[in-house]
């Protein structure tokens, strides 16, 4: 298996009066609304405690990258943090040898979904307790 990529433990973590259900309806319309190009996030659906996310590309065709969003009730409201799942990683060659980073496909993406989610969270509830990390990986 391959080394994690620096961006792979990348996440937002949330601590917010809101009630979990309100997160995972801004988290969903956070998701649907973010596009670049031929790439955009799609929501693929939600179980107890979470909603998942994939980024695609290419009409839908292509999955870069998958994470989801965790929300659990608390004693003053909700908390949430996002996960990444699944990536794919892409890297520049001269003759088979290396010449650039490894890119994770689809984290800027990812990344303006946590900025987004924080902001949206933090338009309703002022007080809320957002934090984003990269470079945990």
């Amino acid at each position: 298996m391959s080394k994690r990529h620096k961006y792979a433990g990348s996440h937002l973590a949330i601590s917010t009066g809101l009630p979990a259900s309100r997160i995972a309806e801004l988290s969903k319309y956070v998701g649907e609304e973010i596009k670049s190009g031929v790439t955009a996030i799609r929501f693929e659906g939600a179980g107890v405690g979470r909603t998942d996310f994939s980024v695609r590309g290419w009409g839908n065709h292509v999955e870069y990258l998958t994470f989801h969003v965790v929300i659990s009730d608390a004693a003053h409201g909700a908390t949430g943090r996002t996960v990444i799942d699944s990536y794919k990683t892409t890297q520049q060659t001269y003759m088979m040898i290396p010449i650039s980073p490894k890119t994770m496909n689809g984290y800027g993406l990812y990344k303006r979904f946590m900025t987004k989610l924080a902001d949206a969270i933090r338009a309703e509830d002022p007080r809320a307790d957002v934090a984003i990390t990269e470079r945990t990986g």
